[in-house]
């Protein structure tokens, strides 16, 4: 199964997905061929702004808009086939419910400053991602290989509120853009444990109405540890770097971040082939550009199958 990076857990507006990887081949959870699915949900609320690396309020100037919060569920349904020991494809597709809250500063003509409430709330199925996977060194002590394949601009950039107001782009449940995903990983095998590292590079192929997401670059360590025959521990820090978004519909003083999580989590065996697993994540680094908003913490919850 995969999980991109590609997910980012800052956008000034408040479009989020948690950076967790549950890439279960990698991490030796999953090791035979055959198809897997997976289904999660998350939750993350965006309800504090960032300004650099430090908590900020709200500057209430007149002609721009403050954003107050962005709850983000994401159900994500993920397909993956491996097809050999060496060869696998995942198929990847979002569904994105997102409720969001800004306030927009107005003059009130005499001297002060008018504050109005604009809100948007839809669910959208969000950009599809197609992901190849050839598994180059396999061996008793771990296993190596590398990722790669496409994000598809399959998500609407459309989206408005009850007032005919547009979503501005970073908020939309698709980005408009083609990107290209490549990426490498290793995960090695410990008695009763097992530990892995991934990174990941994201590049956006091309502009769509004015409108370029940054480069995206991830690092995913992580370890697994089995504390009986059907219950595991699980523990992973996830690093990200994002920078700026470009272009006339772009807001590039409010985008990009760096950022490092701590995620630690459980998976159980309900059945030989279906496991449950939950992860709580906490941000231990935060650094936007500009005023962004960000999340205290974030969980994810799923099921994952072998047929």
């Amino acid at each position: 199964m995969f999980l991109l990076a590609s997910n980012n857990l800052y956008a000034h507006c408040g479009g989020a997905f948690c950076t967790i990887n549950t890439n279960w081949d990698v991490q030796g959870m999953w090791d035979k061929p055959g198809v897997r699915l997976d289904l999660r949900a998350e939750f993350i609320d965006l309800d504090q702004l960032h300004k650099g690396s430090h908590d900020t309020h709200p500057a209430g100037i007149v002609d721009t808009h403050d954003e107050t919060r962005t709850i983000n569920r994401n159900f994500i349904a993920t397909l993956d086939w491996s097809m050999s020991p060496q060869w696998g494809v995942t198929l990847r597709a979002p569904l994105v419910n997102r409720a969001h809250n800004h306030i927009h500063n107005m003059d009130d003509g005499v001297g002060g400053v008018e504050h109005e409430v604009e809100s948007w709330n839809f669910t959208e199925v969000g950009d599809l991602q197609a992901v190849a996977r050839y598994a180059f060194h396999q061996d008793a002590d771990g296993d190596a290989g590398v990722r790669f394949g496409l994000k598809l601009p399959t998500g609407d950039i459309h989206q408005k509120n009850n007032a005919g107001e547009l979503a501005e782009r970073s908020l939309q449940p698709g980005t408009g853009s083609t990107d290209s995903l490549l990426g490498a990983y290793y995960h090695g095998r410990l008695h009763g444990a097992g530990w892995f590292i991934q990174g990941m590079w994201q590049q956006t192929l091309n502009e769509r109405d004015n409108f370029k997401p940054g480069r995206q670059l991830s690092l995913d360590v992580g370890m697994n540890y089995a504390v009986t025959s059907k219950l595991s521990l699980l523990m992973q820090a996830n690093a990200l770097h994002k920078s700026k978004d470009t272009g006339m519909n772009a807001e590039p003083d409010d985008s990009g971040s760096q950022s490092v999580f701590l995620s630690p989590g459980v998976s159980y065996r309900i059945l030989p082939t279906v496991q449950v697993y939950g992860f709580l994540q906490k941000p231990i680094y935060q650094h936007v550009n500009g005023t962004q908003l960000t999340a205290d913490w974030s969980a994810a919850l799923g099921l994952s199958t072998q047929f």
